[in-house]
């Protein structure tokens, strides 16, 4: 449940796409604070004289926040309306409103001007509405940036830790655990070398989901489906048959990847295909250097019809498998899922990094 409270909270976080919540007191404030930070900055490179120094961080300090507080109360107010658009419509629309909150103002201050200095009469200025429309521009601009990096930044965030949790919950699975337990407290006296070796298997299993890293090599990825691979063998013996196609020769051992991409597939092979069959089946991994490129694949047997399978569980680990592979790698990741009478098979591609 907490990551579902997580992902809905963060949800009513954002206004359109990447944008904080604007229709929040703590937001507005934030966004006060940082206009009148800007103001000081604006006021300290334009000023000549300390007197000047505070007349100009008067002028330009009610001229920023009234800017920026109308700007993001209208989009607050228009904030359903934007969020029929994509991301970069959304992001001109809003920056649309900041130039034209900046033109009012800036006629504002012209007749502000006139006002106070009437033997000076001056209905336009175009440099200086100029150069507010380009200060404007470019603040909105910087400001829309790093919004959007943050928001990619805590989406890869929330994904590794999605995983993560599944991972870490499929390894808890009540049956799971009772079962790996069993089939090794059943070696202890037939086989106590082996009951070592897979308690430390289980172990290491556990840890791997644990690990807060980015990223992890290519060769502690295989080890844990390795290890995973033969905790599972305990358990259905002779029902799994495992086939590795790989040229160890040439493939990138060192290579750095997300962790959890390939033990998730194997083990949703496993659950999906092998088990629900009465005699097993086959499961084929392969690993394929293509030059600039991996090539990883997953393949298992279908269940014969009639047979109970968990087909929204291993949808929701490929769409989780999809994502993650995006935020890594962009547009570079490709994945595939090829289905046949006989065969199920997931396949994905990542570049050398």
């Amino acid at each position: 449940m907490p990551i579902s409270n997580n992902k809905h909270s963060r949800a009513h976080s954002k206004t359109i796409g990447f944008l904080p919540n604007l229709c929040v007191s703590r937001t507005l404030l934030q966004l006060l604070l940082a206009t009148i930070a800007l103001s000081f900055i604006l006021a300290l490179a334009s000023a000549d004289t300390f007197k000047d120094f505070f007349i100009k961080l008067g002028l330009t300090t009610l001229f920023v926040v009234w800017v920026a507080i109308m700007s993001a109360l209208i989009t607050c107010m228009i904030g359903r309306f934007l969020q029929r658009f994509n991301s970069f419509t959304a992001a001109a629309i809003v920056i649309a409103i900041v130039i034209v909150f900046t033109l009012m103002a800036s006629i504002l201050g012209i007749a502000g001007r006139t006002y106070t200095d009437p033997e000076h009469i001056q209905y336009w200025d175009t440099l200086f509405v100029l150069r507010n429309i380009i200060l404007s521009l470019v603040i909105t601009a910087v400001g829309l940036r790093y919004f959007y990096l943050q928001d990619h930044w805590e989406r890869h965030v929330q994904t590794d830790s999605d995983a993560k949790y599944s991972a870490l919950q499929s390894r808890m699975r009540p049956h799971f655990l009772f079962n790996s337990l069993n089939s090794i407290a059943q070696l202890t006296t037939t086989d106590p070398e082996r009951a070592e070796e897979s308690l430390l298997d289980l172990a290491d299993i556990f840890r791997s989901t644990l690990d807060t890293r980015d990223r992890v090599t290519l060769d502690e990825e295989l080890d844990v489906a390795t290890r995973y691979l033969r905790i599972e063998g305990l358990r259905l013996g002779r029902r799994l048959s495992v086939v590795w196609d790989m040229d160890r020769n040439s493939l990138p051992f060192d290579m750095s990847i997300p962790p959890l991409l390939l033990q998730p597939l194997i083990e949703n092979a496993i659950y999906h295909g092998i088990q629900p069959r009465k005699d097993g089946g086959t499961l084929g991994i392969s690993l394929y250097d293509a030059g600039d490129y991996l090539d990883i694949s997953v393949s298992n047997p279908i269940p014969p019809e009639g047979t109970t399978a968990h087909s929204k569980g291993n949808h929701i680990a490929q769409e989780n498998l999809t994502k993650r592979l995006k935020l890594a790698y962009g547009e570079k990741a490709k994945l595939s899922i090829t289905k046949t009478d006989h065969l199920y098979r997931v396949a994905f591609r990542i570049p050398k990094e």
